[in-house]
């Protein structure tokens, strides 16, 4: 496997043999910028678009700011490649005085993105909102969601039907609420179920061909998107209680496979959870003894 920039398109090149694409720092879509698998000769990332792209910073009772991608847009992002895995660094601004680090690690068929962000003020009830443009190759949108006896569903959505229709899934019933709020001008499709795993799987019924994006079970509040006719994002938001000076990690797995049934895609994908949150559950934990040896005298 090799990354390697490309001073022609200001991005890094990554190909492992199963997926090959782009990770560019700059620009209003930063992020993947391109994806495609060996097996299915379609970039996934819809043109001029991206995926895992960081979109907007929201705090209660002041909206949302597209501040990350503004930041890329005017170029004041820094990037460095360190071990096949490219951190794009968001300094901080005036509102929310933080440093936001992406890093993005390409594996086999699959893209790792981890976020740290270290603020500068407190910032309760903190969000910070990703998307990701799927091409409209995908035509199919799965979500596990609870059933009323706690157990899980997977249901395909119908999310696809009127253009801009802001589809959405909460981590639990207390934030059904948070949706229409921050949509007040477009029609709203919010399940009346919460999600079961913060899972959002985009797949083409024709080649089989599924993106998988796995969200950090811990900093979830909701899975979102929109259809646009020439894609549809497949977006999440991140949120915690920011305190000034200490970090704030969440990370989200993006794997491109194919499936031959949706039956064994939904079996495949659970297995695929349980290895992505133990790992995310070590690397917490792992951060958290480090930070307190930092602490001891």
């Amino acid at each position: 496997m090799q990354v390697r920039w490309n001073q022609a398109t200001e991005s890094y090149e990554f190909d492992t043999g199963q997926i090959f694409g782009t990770i560019s720092p700059f620009g209003w879509y930063h992020g993947v910028t391109g994806m495609m698998h060996s097996s299915c000769p379609v970039d996934l990332v819809r043109p001029d678009t991206s995926f895992l792209n960081a979109e907007y910073y929201i705090r209660p009772g002041a909206g949302r700011r597209m501040l990350p991608r503004t930041i890329s847009a005017q170029r004041e992002t820094t990037h460095e490649l360190v071990d096949d895995s490219v951190t794009v660094h968001f300094p901080p601004e005036e509102e929310y005085a933080l440093n936001l680090d992406l890093r993005y690690s390409v594996h086999d068929d699959a893209v790792d993105m981890d976020m740290t962000v270290t603020p500068g003020i407190d910032v309760p009830g903190f969000e910070i909102f990703f998307a990701s443009y799927v091409c409209e190759a995908l035509k199919e949108t799965w979500v596990p969601l609870c059933s009323k006896d706690g157990a899980r569903e997977w249901v395909k959505l119908c999310n696809r039907d009127r253009l801009n229709t802001v589809f959405g899934i909460m981590r639990d019933a207390s934030l059904l609420g948070l949706l229409p709020a921050e949509y007040p001008n477009l029609p709203l499709d919010v399940q009346d179920r919460p999600f079961s795993e913060a899972i959002l799987v985009a797949r083409d019924s024709t080649s089989e061909l599924a993106l998988i994006f796995l969200c950090d079970p811990h900093a979830t509040k909701y899975l979102a998107g929109q259809y646009h006719g020439w894609d549809t994002a497949h977006d999440w938001s991140f949120g915690a209680d920011l305190t000034a000076g200490e970090e704030v990690s969440a990370r989200v797995r993006l794997i491109c496979r194919p499936f031959r049934r949706a039956k064994l895609m939904s079996e495949s994908v659970i297995q695929l959870w349980d290895e992505f949150k133990t790992e995310t559950n070590c690397q917490q934990s792992a951060r958290r003894d480090a930070e307190n040896r930092a602490r001891q005298p």
